[in-house]
């Protein structure tokens, strides 16, 4: 099995030049007859089947690097911004809408992108019989399994009720309506609990095994599933296994807490990916020590205010808090940016020598799933959620252990906790739309001019409405 791994790479840049020919939006409005679409030809060959499936993960990666998950989801909540002036920022100000969501559409295209690519492998495998062992097909079912959940649960996410496509029939594609949030849910956990059976425990050593889906990569994929759906006693018990499995330990280097050598990295995607050299995400996101000696000139637009954390976002954290001292640093006009990212896409040869994905999960996570959920039971387990939180404070922020002692004070802690933790991670936009707690929190700021409550869930892409008139538009847009 570790053979599957091992190859990928040598496919996987002449996959990339092949992928960049053709946008997402081309490939999804017109997607190729099922007469087209036949095992002989896209398949055939070991090698050529491997080809696909890097291409499948490369269509996700791209949902998390092209697609600026990160940079999008950090200023849609409350910690980035454009400083000065932040009338510049569309999504920081919570000015998208229908007719304004060009940012937010790449999204939606990118999932369903590699939801189409994983549709297309699941239906051709069964015919490979001559070209794969039993093992491997059960291996390459399981990861396009474990992809397609991990894209439909950051649809959901997204955009609530969305279409459940299973199939690459344009007839079913084309024309499909929403499904409510609730099946699609049932489907992304059938899907995973399916991946568990498949695949093994790790599947090979090195760091390329941060990016392949294994057992405990699902489970860490439904424990965060599970909370969000508020199913607290399942969240605990896939957060326990994960913990308990031994793959993972936490990083003490906070350096490279979120680099690919990190020992608490659970699943990270490809970080092989072009940027636009004007992109937001690199302006935002990417180290400046690094990109300065590059494109100097860029250096000193975004050193000034691109990107820049909010000042909500710095006060969040205590002082003291190692995180804030080694992870983030002022420019000269006293903005504040994140080091989290310091290669950027243009640093290859720093890059190469210590690479650096898009982090998706990490055991950090886990460890603070595990104690929300413990303080949320209906008997709340206090002293078992404040072990997990503790854990967290201690050995990252190098803070004293929370003196929370009622379930409003031990959440309260925990979602400050989440917030430094993951800062510019992707992670607060979502805290806040599962707790309920985006509107209380977005709607006392007063550069976001454009919020109201309705705007917790993303336009539906007005391209896709007008081609689908079974597709309705979400509430308020």
């Amino acid at each position: 099995m570790k053979q599957i791994y091992k190859t990928r790479a040598l496919f996987a840049a002449l996959l990339l030049l092949l992928l960049s020919a053709t946008s997402c939006e081309d490939f999804l409005e017109a997607p190729l007859p099922p007469d087209k679409i036949t095992t002989d030809k896209v398949y055939g060959a070991k090698g050529t089947i491997e080809m696909a499936m890097v291409g499948v993960y490369s269509k996700a990666s791209n949902y998390y690097g092209s697609g600026s998950l990160i940079q999008t989801t950090e200023e849609l909540a409350d910690n980035l911004n454009y400083n000065p002036p932040a009338s510049l920022d569309v999504l920081a100000n919570s000015e998208y809408d229908a007719s304004n969501s060009t940012g937010l559409d790449q999204l939606w295209t990118s999932s369903y992108a590699a939801i189409f690519q994983a549709n297309n492998m699941l239906q051709s495998l069964p015919a490979e019989t001559a070209n794969l062992t039993d093992a491997e097909t059960d291996q390459y079912t399981a990861e396009n399994l474990f992809l397609r959940a991990l894209m439909y649960f950051e649809l959901v996410r997204m955009y609530g009720d969305v279409p459940l496509i299973l199939t690459t029939d344009p007839k079913e594609t084309q024309s499909v309506a929403r499904t409510p949030k609730a099946d699609v849910y049932a489907a992304i956990i059938a899907d995973l609990k399916d991946v568990m059976t498949r695949l093994p425990e790790t599947n090979i050593d090195g760091l390329d095994a941060r990016r392949c889906a294994n057992r405990y990569v699902a489970e860490a994929l439904l424990a965060r599933i599970y909370l969000f759906m508020g199913d607290y006693a399942n969240a605990e018990t896939a957060a326990t296994s994960v913990i308990n499995s031994g793959n993972y330990t936490l990083e003490t280097d906070l350096t490279g807490v979120i680099m690919r050598r990190s020992s608490e990295i659970i699943f990270a995607m490809d970080g092989n990916i072009s940027f636009a050299p004007n992109s937001c995400y690199i302006y935002a996101m990417y180290g400046m020590p690094s990109f300065y000696h590059m494109f100097p000139m860029a250096y000193m637009w975004s050193y000034t205010g691109w990107g820049c954390l909010t000042q909500t976002a710095i006060d969040e954290f205590e002082a003291g808090d190692q995180r804030f001292a080694t992870l983030y640093t002022y420019s000269s006009e006293g903005n504040v940016f994140s080091l989290k990212y310091p290669y950027g896409p243009f640093d290859q040869e720093l890059a190469d020598a210590d690479p650096q994905d898009h982090c998706v999960l990490r055991l950090s996570e886990m460890h603070l799933i595990r104690a929300e959920a413990k303080a949320r039971k209906t008997s709340p387990d206090l002293a078992g959620a404040a072990a997990d939180l503790n854990l967290i404070r201690t050995l990252h922020g190098g803070l004293p252990e929370t003196t929370a002692a009622t379930q409003s004070e031990m959440l309260a802690a925990l979602e400050h906790e989440n917030r430094v933790e993951f800062m510019c991670e992707g992670h607060r936009w979502f805290d806040l739309i599962r707790t309920n707690r985006a509107d209380a929190v977005l709607s006392q700021l007063d550069y976001k001019t454009g919020w109201s409550a309705h705007k917790v869930l993303m336009p539906i892409p007005a391209k896709e409405l007008i081609n689908n008139p079974n597709l309705t538009p979400n509430p308020g847009y």
